[in-house]
Protein backbone atom coordinates (compact mmCIF):
# COMPACT_ATOMS: atom_id res chain seq x y z
CA UNK A 1 0.00 0.00 0.00
CA UNK A 2 2.54 2.47 0.66
CA UNK A 3 4.42 2.03 -2.37
CA UNK A 4 1.18 2.63 -4.42
CA UNK A 5 0.70 5.51 -2.16
CA UNK A 6 3.95 7.06 -3.14
CA UNK A 7 3.74 6.43 -6.70
CA UNK A 8 0.07 8.74 -6.90
CA UNK A 9 2.08 11.54 -5.09
CA UNK A 10 4.81 11.46 -8.11
CA UNK A 11 2.28 11.72 -10.14
CA UNK A 12 0.16 14.39 -8.84
CA UNK A 13 3.65 16.58 -8.29
CA UNK A 14 4.55 15.50 -11.97
CA UNK A 15 1.26 17.16 -12.91
CA UNK A 16 1.31 19.86 -10.57
CA UNK A 17 4.20 20.68 -12.39
CA UNK A 18 3.51 20.48 -15.95
CA UNK A 19 0.29 22.49 -15.23
CA UNK A 20 2.91 25.35 -13.30
CA UNK A 21 4.58 25.36 -16.61
CA UNK A 22 1.82 25.81 -18.73
CA UNK A 23 0.80 28.75 -15.93
CA UNK A 24 3.90 30.63 -16.56
CA UNK A 25 4.30 30.58 -19.96
CA UNK A 26 0.68 32.48 -20.43
CA UNK A 27 2.29 35.92 -19.33
CA UNK A 28 5.56 35.72 -21.73
CA UNK A 29 2.95 35.69 -24.62
CA UNK A 30 1.23 39.14 -23.85
CA UNK A 31 0.83 41.78 -27.14
CA UNK A 32 2.35 44.67 -28.27
CA UNK A 33 1.96 47.53 -25.78
CA UNK A 34 -0.38 50.89 -26.40
CA UNK A 35 2.44 52.53 -27.34
CA UNK A 36 4.15 50.13 -30.16
CA UNK A 37 0.40 50.15 -31.31
CA UNK A 38 0.08 53.80 -32.01
CA UNK A 39 3.41 54.09 -33.63
CA UNK A 40 2.46 50.82 -35.87
CA UNK A 41 -0.97 52.98 -36.58
CA UNK A 42 0.92 56.03 -37.45
CA UNK A 43 3.57 54.19 -39.65
CA UNK A 44 0.15 52.85 -41.63
CA UNK A 45 -1.14 56.31 -41.77
CA UNK A 46 1.95 57.31 -43.69
CA UNK A 47 2.32 54.73 -45.76
CA UNK A 48 -0.94 54.76 -46.70
CA UNK A 49 -0.83 59.30 -47.31
CA UNK A 50 2.49 58.39 -49.26
CA UNK A 51 1.05 55.67 -51.70
CA UNK A 52 -2.02 57.70 -52.54
CA UNK A 53 -0.03 60.63 -53.15
CA UNK A 54 2.29 58.89 -55.53
CA UNK A 55 -0.43 57.07 -57.08
CA UNK A 56 -2.04 60.54 -57.89
CA UNK A 57 1.16 61.92 -59.44
CA UNK A 58 1.87 59.05 -61.80
CA UNK A 59 -1.68 59.74 -63.08
CA UNK A 60 -1.73 63.10 -63.37
CA UNK A 61 -1.76 64.99 -67.01
CA UNK A 62 1.64 67.03 -66.30
CA UNK A 63 3.84 68.77 -63.43
CA UNK A 64 5.31 71.55 -62.49
CA UNK A 65 8.66 71.64 -61.33
CA UNK A 66 9.44 74.74 -58.73
CA UNK A 67 12.98 75.66 -57.74
CA UNK A 68 14.83 78.66 -56.71
CA UNK A 69 18.23 79.63 -58.10
CA UNK A 70 20.01 82.66 -56.59
CA UNK A 71 16.35 84.05 -55.66
CA UNK A 72 14.47 83.45 -58.46
CA UNK A 73 12.14 80.93 -58.98
CA UNK A 74 12.53 78.69 -62.38
CA UNK A 75 9.88 76.64 -63.16
CA UNK A 76 9.80 73.37 -65.28
CA UNK A 77 6.25 71.89 -66.53
CA UNK A 78 6.21 68.41 -68.14
CA UNK A 79 3.03 66.08 -69.74
CA UNK A 80 3.02 62.84 -69.50
CA UNK A 81 3.73 62.05 -72.53
CA UNK A 82 7.09 64.14 -72.49
CA UNK A 83 6.47 67.23 -73.60
CA UNK A 84 8.33 69.70 -71.71
CA UNK A 85 9.54 73.85 -71.42
CA UNK A 86 11.04 75.72 -68.53
CA UNK A 87 14.26 76.33 -66.41
CA UNK A 88 16.30 73.72 -64.51
CA UNK A 89 18.35 74.66 -61.83
CA UNK A 90 22.58 73.09 -63.10
CA UNK A 91 24.98 73.66 -61.19
CA UNK A 92 24.32 77.05 -59.72
CA UNK A 93 23.11 78.10 -63.64
CA UNK A 94 19.79 77.90 -65.15
CA UNK A 95 19.72 76.13 -68.32
CA UNK A 96 16.36 76.40 -70.47
CA UNK A 97 14.79 73.17 -71.45
CA UNK A 98 12.23 72.49 -74.97
CA UNK A 99 11.34 68.91 -75.75
CA UNK A 100 8.60 68.70 -77.97
CA UNK A 101 8.18 66.53 -80.99
CA UNK A 102 10.66 63.90 -79.96
CA UNK A 103 13.34 66.25 -80.52
CA UNK A 104 15.08 68.17 -76.87
CA UNK A 105 16.62 71.52 -77.44
CA UNK A 106 18.61 73.27 -74.61
CA UNK A 107 19.45 77.19 -73.83
CA UNK A 108 22.21 78.13 -72.01
CA UNK A 109 25.09 80.83 -71.90
CA UNK A 110 28.19 80.50 -73.73
CA UNK A 111 30.37 79.66 -70.34
CA UNK A 112 28.19 76.38 -70.16
CA UNK A 113 28.93 74.85 -73.37
CA UNK A 114 32.35 75.62 -73.40
CA UNK A 115 32.90 74.10 -69.37
CA UNK A 116 30.91 70.77 -71.26
CA UNK A 117 33.71 71.51 -74.23
CA UNK A 118 30.41 71.32 -76.70
CA UNK A 119 30.81 74.51 -78.48
CA UNK A 120 34.32 74.06 -80.30
CA UNK A 121 34.39 75.99 -83.02
CA UNK A 122 31.50 77.31 -82.94
CA UNK A 123 29.56 79.79 -80.48
CA UNK A 124 26.39 78.93 -79.30
CA UNK A 125 26.47 81.87 -77.26
CA UNK A 126 22.50 82.03 -75.97
CA UNK A 127 20.97 80.41 -78.74
CA UNK A 128 18.62 77.09 -78.96
CA UNK A 129 20.70 74.12 -79.20
CA UNK A 130 19.05 70.67 -80.66
CA UNK A 131 20.82 68.18 -78.40
CA UNK A 132 20.29 64.22 -77.04
CA UNK A 133 20.49 65.54 -73.87
CA UNK A 134 23.90 63.75 -72.95
CA UNK A 135 25.40 66.90 -71.37
CA UNK A 136 22.23 66.72 -68.29
CA UNK A 137 22.80 64.94 -65.26
CA UNK A 138 19.56 62.89 -66.83
CA UNK A 139 16.58 63.37 -69.01
CA UNK A 140 14.20 65.81 -67.32
CA UNK A 141 11.93 65.16 -69.80
CA UNK A 142 11.73 61.71 -69.40
CA UNK A 143 12.76 61.33 -65.78
CA UNK A 144 10.05 64.02 -64.40
CA UNK A 145 7.26 62.88 -66.43
CA UNK A 146 4.09 62.14 -63.92
CA UNK A 147 4.29 58.28 -64.40
CA UNK A 148 8.27 58.17 -63.81
CA UNK A 149 8.64 60.43 -61.64
CA UNK A 150 6.31 58.49 -58.83
CA UNK A 151 8.04 55.46 -59.98
CA UNK A 152 11.65 56.79 -59.22
CA UNK A 153 10.49 58.29 -56.10
CA UNK A 154 8.19 55.07 -55.00
CA UNK A 155 11.36 52.73 -55.95
CA UNK A 156 13.42 55.69 -53.80
CA UNK A 157 11.22 54.63 -50.28
CA UNK A 158 12.94 51.25 -50.41
CA UNK A 159 16.34 53.37 -48.78
CA UNK A 160 14.50 55.38 -46.70
CA UNK A 161 13.92 54.59 -43.06
CA UNK A 162 10.63 53.85 -42.73
CA UNK A 163 10.48 51.30 -39.73
CA UNK A 164 10.52 54.88 -37.45
CA UNK A 165 8.37 56.89 -35.42
CA UNK A 166 6.98 59.12 -38.52
CA UNK A 167 8.21 63.01 -38.90
CA UNK A 168 6.31 65.29 -39.31
CA UNK A 169 6.83 69.21 -40.42
CA UNK A 170 5.03 72.50 -40.81
CA UNK A 171 5.77 74.51 -43.87
CA UNK A 172 5.92 78.18 -43.80
CA UNK A 173 2.63 78.20 -45.91
CA UNK A 174 1.00 76.06 -43.08
CA UNK A 175 1.24 73.01 -45.12
CA UNK A 176 1.67 69.92 -42.54
CA UNK A 177 3.71 66.96 -44.54
CA UNK A 178 5.43 63.92 -43.39
CA UNK A 179 9.24 64.32 -44.43
CA UNK A 180 10.83 60.77 -45.29
CA UNK A 181 14.62 60.65 -45.35
CA UNK A 182 17.16 62.96 -44.47
CA UNK A 183 18.85 65.90 -46.47
CA UNK A 184 19.92 65.44 -49.11
CA UNK A 185 17.63 62.76 -49.51
CA UNK A 186 13.55 64.05 -48.85
CA UNK A 187 10.32 63.64 -49.37
CA UNK A 188 7.86 65.63 -48.24
CA UNK A 189 4.21 64.53 -48.80
CA UNK A 190 0.80 66.23 -47.33
CA UNK A 191 -0.79 64.45 -44.37
CA UNK A 192 -4.44 66.36 -45.31
CA UNK A 193 -6.28 64.53 -48.08
CA UNK A 194 -6.12 64.10 -51.14
CA UNK A 195 -2.48 63.36 -50.07
CA UNK A 196 -0.28 65.17 -53.05
CA UNK A 197 3.75 65.08 -53.13
CA UNK A 198 4.69 68.62 -52.16
CA UNK A 199 8.30 68.34 -52.85
CA UNK A 200 11.13 66.00 -53.55
CA UNK A 201 15.15 66.02 -53.92
CA UNK A 202 16.59 65.02 -57.30
CA UNK A 203 18.85 62.95 -55.32
CA UNK A 204 16.29 60.43 -54.49
CA UNK A 205 16.07 59.60 -58.11
CA UNK A 206 20.12 59.16 -58.84
CA UNK A 207 22.04 59.75 -55.83
CA UNK A 208 25.05 60.52 -58.33
CA UNK A 209 23.62 62.87 -60.63
CA UNK A 210 20.38 64.32 -58.66
CA UNK A 211 22.53 66.72 -56.42
CA UNK A 212 23.43 68.64 -59.85
CA UNK A 213 19.90 69.54 -60.25
CA UNK A 214 19.94 71.27 -56.62
CA UNK A 215 17.94 70.13 -53.57
CA UNK A 216 14.80 70.15 -53.86
CA UNK A 217 11.74 70.50 -56.41
CA UNK A 218 8.29 71.79 -55.60
CA UNK A 219 5.51 69.89 -57.17
CA UNK A 220 2.17 70.61 -58.57
CA UNK A 221 0.00 68.68 -60.67
CA UNK A 222 -1.33 70.86 -63.63
CA UNK A 223 -5.11 70.40 -64.96
CA UNK A 224 -7.70 72.29 -66.51
CA UNK A 225 -7.08 75.79 -67.14
CA UNK A 226 -3.16 75.42 -66.13
CA UNK A 227 -2.74 72.32 -68.82
CA UNK A 228 -4.38 75.06 -71.71
CA UNK A 229 -2.00 77.27 -70.44
CA UNK A 230 0.59 75.31 -70.60
CA UNK A 231 0.18 73.82 -73.98
CA UNK A 232 0.37 77.55 -75.27
CA UNK A 233 3.27 78.28 -73.86
CA UNK A 234 4.52 74.90 -75.19
CA UNK A 235 3.26 76.60 -78.74
CA UNK A 236 5.38 79.67 -78.34
CA UNK A 237 7.89 78.21 -77.08
CA UNK A 238 8.25 76.11 -80.27
CA UNK A 239 7.53 78.97 -82.34
CA UNK A 240 10.58 80.78 -80.62
CA UNK A 241 13.54 77.89 -81.11
CA UNK A 242 13.96 79.59 -84.77
CA UNK A 243 16.41 77.73 -86.65
CA UNK A 244 18.67 76.26 -83.30
CA UNK A 245 22.33 74.77 -83.97
CA UNK A 246 22.47 71.00 -84.22
CA UNK A 247 24.62 70.22 -80.44
CA UNK A 248 26.16 66.82 -82.03
CA UNK A 249 27.61 67.66 -85.19
CA UNK A 250 30.00 69.74 -86.63
CA UNK A 251 31.23 71.36 -89.73
CA UNK A 252 33.49 72.98 -92.04
CA UNK A 253 33.30 75.08 -95.10
CA UNK A 254 35.93 75.46 -98.24
CA UNK A 255 35.88 78.16 -100.62
CA UNK A 256 36.66 77.54 -104.49
CA UNK A 257 36.36 79.02 -107.86
CA UNK A 258 35.94 82.66 -106.76
CA UNK A 259 35.37 85.30 -108.85
CA UNK A 260 35.57 89.33 -108.90
CA UNK A 261 33.24 91.27 -111.13
CA UNK A 262 33.89 95.32 -110.91
CA UNK A 263 31.52 97.46 -112.80
CA UNK A 264 33.23 100.42 -114.47
CA UNK A 265 32.14 103.73 -113.34
CA UNK A 266 30.08 102.61 -110.70
CA UNK A 267 32.18 101.32 -108.35
CA UNK A 268 30.31 97.86 -107.27
CA UNK A 269 32.18 95.13 -106.71
CA UNK A 270 31.08 91.85 -106.77
CA UNK A 271 32.54 88.62 -105.58
CA UNK A 272 31.25 85.15 -106.30
CA UNK A 273 32.09 81.56 -104.87
CA UNK A 274 31.57 78.21 -104.67
CA UNK A 275 31.45 76.85 -101.10
CA UNK A 276 31.47 72.95 -100.54
CA UNK A 277 31.16 71.73 -96.76
CA UNK A 278 31.96 68.36 -94.89
CA UNK A 279 30.68 67.55 -91.80
CA UNK A 280 31.52 65.32 -88.57
CA UNK A 281 28.75 63.63 -86.88
CA UNK A 282 25.44 62.89 -87.08
CA UNK A 283 22.25 64.76 -85.99
CA UNK A 284 20.16 63.74 -82.93
CA UNK A 285 17.93 60.92 -83.13
CA UNK A 286 18.44 60.65 -87.03
CA UNK A 287 17.21 64.23 -87.29
CA UNK A 288 17.40 66.25 -90.92
CA UNK A 289 19.89 68.90 -90.56
CA UNK A 290 21.09 71.72 -92.13
CA UNK A 291 24.66 73.17 -92.84
CA UNK A 292 24.27 77.12 -92.54
CA UNK A 293 26.60 78.71 -94.57
CA UNK A 294 27.95 82.46 -93.72
CA UNK A 295 30.24 83.83 -97.09
CA UNK A 296 32.35 87.08 -95.76
CA UNK A 297 34.39 88.84 -98.58
CA UNK A 298 37.00 91.33 -97.90
CA UNK A 299 37.24 93.54 -100.57
CA UNK A 300 39.87 96.17 -100.71
CA UNK A 301 41.44 98.57 -103.39
CA UNK A 302 44.51 101.32 -103.40
CA UNK A 303 43.32 104.60 -102.54
CA UNK A 304 39.90 103.44 -102.42
CA UNK A 305 40.12 101.72 -98.93
CA UNK A 306 38.55 98.73 -97.74
CA UNK A 307 34.58 96.92 -97.57
CA UNK A 308 33.09 94.15 -96.56
CA UNK A 309 30.40 92.22 -97.40
CA UNK A 310 28.48 89.19 -96.31
CA UNK A 311 25.82 86.26 -97.80
CA UNK A 312 23.92 83.60 -96.28
CA UNK A 313 22.66 80.23 -97.26
CA UNK A 314 21.73 76.79 -96.21
CA UNK A 315 23.23 73.75 -97.97
CA UNK A 316 22.39 70.16 -97.62
CA UNK A 317 25.50 68.13 -95.89
CA UNK A 318 28.40 67.64 -98.50
CA UNK A 319 26.68 69.88 -101.16
CA UNK A 320 28.59 72.54 -103.00
CA UNK A 321 26.70 75.99 -103.39
CA UNK A 322 26.91 79.02 -105.28
CA UNK A 323 27.21 82.55 -102.98
CA UNK A 324 27.85 86.40 -103.94
CA UNK A 325 28.11 89.38 -102.20
CA UNK A 326 28.44 92.75 -103.56
CA UNK A 327 30.61 96.17 -102.06
CA UNK A 328 30.79 99.32 -103.35
CA UNK A 329 33.07 102.08 -103.27
CA UNK A 330 32.70 105.97 -104.07
CA UNK A 331 34.68 106.69 -106.92
CA UNK A 332 36.81 110.14 -107.05
CA UNK A 333 35.89 112.54 -109.91
CA UNK A 334 37.91 111.76 -112.37
CA UNK A 335 39.09 109.03 -114.87
CA UNK A 336 41.40 106.32 -112.77
CA UNK A 337 41.94 102.84 -112.52
CA UNK A 338 42.62 100.68 -109.80
CA UNK A 339 43.16 96.79 -108.93
CA UNK A 340 41.09 95.50 -106.60
CA UNK A 341 41.37 92.61 -104.50
CA UNK A 342 38.72 89.82 -102.59
CA UNK A 343 39.63 87.86 -99.85
CA UNK A 344 36.56 85.61 -99.12
CA UNK A 345 35.75 83.28 -96.87
CA UNK A 346 33.38 81.37 -95.63
CA UNK A 347 32.40 79.33 -92.30
CA UNK A 348 29.41 76.60 -91.79
CA UNK A 349 27.33 75.66 -88.84
CA UNK A 350 25.06 72.73 -88.57
CA UNK A 351 21.86 73.55 -87.68
CA UNK A 352 18.56 71.55 -87.14
CA UNK A 353 16.08 71.33 -90.12
CA UNK A 354 12.97 72.19 -87.74
CA UNK A 355 9.48 72.52 -89.12
CA UNK A 356 7.75 74.73 -86.36
CA UNK A 357 4.47 73.71 -87.78
CA UNK A 358 4.70 69.87 -87.57
CA UNK A 359 6.40 70.12 -83.78
CA UNK A 360 3.13 71.92 -83.08
CA UNK A 361 1.17 69.12 -84.44
CA UNK A 362 2.73 66.89 -82.62
CA UNK A 363 2.26 68.96 -79.24
CA UNK A 364 -1.45 69.69 -80.18
CA UNK A 365 -1.53 65.32 -80.21
CA UNK A 366 0.03 64.61 -76.75
CA UNK A 367 -1.86 67.38 -75.45
CA UNK A 368 -5.30 65.72 -76.76
CA UNK A 369 -4.75 63.06 -75.09
CA UNK A 370 -4.51 65.06 -71.96
CA UNK A 371 -7.73 66.65 -72.51
CA UNK A 372 -6.00 70.07 -72.67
Amino acid sequence: MRSRRSTVAAAVLLLGGLLAGCQAAVPGTAGVSAADRQTAERRAEQRAAVDAALTALGQAPAVALKATVNGTEQQFRVTRGGTAIGGLPLEGRVVQVTAAGGQFYLQADADYWKAHAIDEGTQFGTGWVRSAGSELPFDPAARFAPAALADGLRKALAGLDRLGEPVKAKLPDGTEVYQLGTAPTVLRVSTAKPNRVVSFAPALLDPQAGPKFGTEFQVAALGGDALKAFRADVDAAVGGLGQPFEGLVQASAVVTNDKLDCKDFVGSCTTTVDVSNSVVGSPSSGAKSVVHITLTAEVSAESLGAQTCTAEADAEPYATIKLSCAVKFRLPNRTASYQVLSKPSAKAEVRAALDAGAVKQQVAADFAKLGG
